[in-house]
């Protein structure tokens, strides 16, 4: 075989190395799509970038998302955006100059500045109370009252004052008692007829002790909020004649005090009292006191708490001296709602100074 021979069968070989390669690579790029390479961007893409669409920015396309077809679209908002919650305005109240408290304006002050008790139960009152704020929740339907006083519990202790308060209302010592005396006390118009007429004496005598007279004074209702707790306490007053002198008493209504309970939070010490009423609100009585809605049905609610700086003083500490006990009730229906979570929130925001 020539040379010449030779030489022409080699480049015929590699000839068709060549057109074998070059269908090969023609046919990986039929597979992949048509993508002749990942290092740049399609004749679409290039379009695309070119002709962007109509709701896309066109101030700052460095910072535009290019367009994807499985990129939802936001819907048209129907309004302007809402706020984000916010907390409801409060109101803060100086109570001395030892404490204050804050509240929600829904709490507005009474105009009322008179000092528990009423004269009439002055004499009678076992301790006395200086500094009262008296408000009032009308979509409540409830009421709240601060005072203070100095200090009653000194040398005593947390089981005394919880036994005194379960006395029974004829000691004048009981929780119903303060209630009587101090915060939901017979109306003014109730006092007033005591004042100015003559009630029929009954004698009594009970199984224990000696015999004594006793005049009740019926109190005429009036539509306020504060008379319609003060009737579900007392339905009037009663004045015993005893051998010892008169007392002013409160003949109290069906009533569970529930035990006592103490709550510590900001830097002090609550005792907190309840007097459960067992008699519901008639939807006569509701209309007539001007209740909410829907009052008809519910049970009066009471507490009182009272409150020191932790410790609570019932030992005197001379580095602790005149020490204000700061005293807080609180009259709701007891209707939907907790009225004891209510109660000891207000006493959550409560500071001492």
């Amino acid at each position: 075989m020539s040379r010449e021979f030779r030489s022409i069968c080699g480049l015929t070989f590699l000839g068709m190395l060549l057109l074998f390669a070059c269908r090969h690579l023609h046919a990986s790029q039929d597979s992949n799509g048509g993508r002749a390479s990942r290092s740049g961007p399609t004749a679409e893409q290039n379009d695309s970038q070119a002709s962007p669409p109509a709701t896309q920015d066109r101030s700052n396309p460095a910072t535009s998302p290019p367009p994807s077809a499985e990129q939802p679209v936001p819907p048209a908002s129907s309004g302007s955006p809402k706020p984000a919650g916010k907390e409801p305005p409060t109101q803060t109240y100086p109570l001395s100059a030892n404490y204050s408290v804050t509240l929600s304006f829904d709490w507005q002050s009474s105009s009322s500045t008179e000092v528990p008790p009423p004269a009439l139960l002055s004499p009678y009152a076992p301790i006395h109370l200086s500094g009262n704020l008296v408000l009032a929740n009308t979509p409540r339907g409830a009421i709240l009252q601060f005072a203070t006083s100095n200090n009653p519990f000194l040398g005593h202790d947390a089981y005394w004052l919880d036994t005194q308060m379960h006395l029974p209302t004829d000691t004048g010592a009981g929780l119903l008692d303060f209630f009587f005396y101090y915060f939901f006390p017979p109306s003014d118009a109730c006092i007033h007829q005591v004042l100015t007429t003559d009630a029929p004496a009954s004698r009594q005598s009970p199984i224990e002790g000696p015999a004594y007279m006793q005049v009740f004074y019926s109190c005429p209702l009036s539509d306020t909020l504060s008379d319609f707790y003060a009737t579900q306490v007392s339905a009037g007053i009663t004045f015993r004649l005893t051998d010892n002198g008169t007392r002013v008493l409160a003949p109290v209504g069906d009533f569970y005090v529930a035990p006592m309970e103490q709550l510590d939070a900001s830097g002090m010490t609550f005792f907190v009292f309840e007097a459960q009423g067992m008699n519901v609100v008639s939807s006569d009585a509701a209309k007539h006191f001007h209740l909410p809605d829907n009052a008809s049905g519910g049970q009066p609610d009471f507490f009182w708490a009272i409150g020191a700086p932790t410790p609570f003083p019932f030992v005197d500490d001379p580095a602790r001296k005149d020490i204000a006990i700061l005293h807080v009730a609180y009259a709701r229906l007891g209707i939907d709602t907790d009225a004891k979570s209510e109660f000891e929130n207000i006493l959550r925001q409560i500071r001492t100074h």
